[in-house]
């Protein structure tokens, strides 16, 4: 008898898996700025009110402009009488006219005509100055930047894959008995 055994043959695969590797170096940003600047100098604002015209309107003057006044008004007043005691006697000298010329000047004298009138005071507005300053300067600030992109290392391996025998297929023929004359 015969006995036949037989043992398969095993293939054998070994992979090893692709590999990416990625390492990166962080990108670097600075930022250098000046910081802008404002200068502001002022002078704080001055109101003056100048009201002398309006109380002056009302009679209220100061000592040199009443003396003004006064020495005003009596020349008018001197210049005004020296005119009319020309005419009077200019009057007076023309005879020739007739008449009773020294009755008309009393008579004109006797009866002075006055003229009224309504005012509003003050007539003129006060004068108003306002005085003060603002200076600004600006000067704008400024910005420096510098960028190195981060760098980016790329290591990888192929995927790879090994097949090999691991198991040789055989055939085994045995003889177990004894009536086998020929053996292979």
């Amino acid at each position: 008898m015969l006995r036949i055994s037989q043992t398969f043959g095993q293939i054998g695969i070994q992979t090893q898996n692709a590999q990416l590797i990625l390492q990166s170096a962080r990108p670097t940003l600075s930022i250098q700025q000046k910081h802008a600047e404002l200068r502001i100098q002022s002078e704080l604002p001055r109101v003056h009110i100048d009201q002398y015209q309006c109380f002056a309107e009302a009679g209220l003057k100061n000592n040199m402009d009443l003396l003004r006044e006064a020495a005003q008004i009596g020349k008018q007043q001197a210049m005004q009488y020296i005119a009319k005691t020309a005419a009077d006697g200019d009057r007076l000298a023309a005879i020739e006219n007739g008449g009773n010329p020294i009755v008309d000047i009393v008579e004109r004298d006797a009866y002075s005509e006055k003229e009224f009138n309504i005012g509003v005071i003050p007539k003129s507005r006060p004068k108003i100055e306002v005085t003060g300053s603002l200076w600004i300067n600006a000067h704008s600030g400024s910005v420096q930047t510098d960028y190195e992109p981060g760098q980016l290392d790329i290591h990888g391996t192929r995927p790879e894959t090994k097949i090999y025998l691991r198991q040789v297929p055989s055939v085994q023929i045995q003889n177990v008995g004894e009536n086998v004359d020929i053996h292979i």
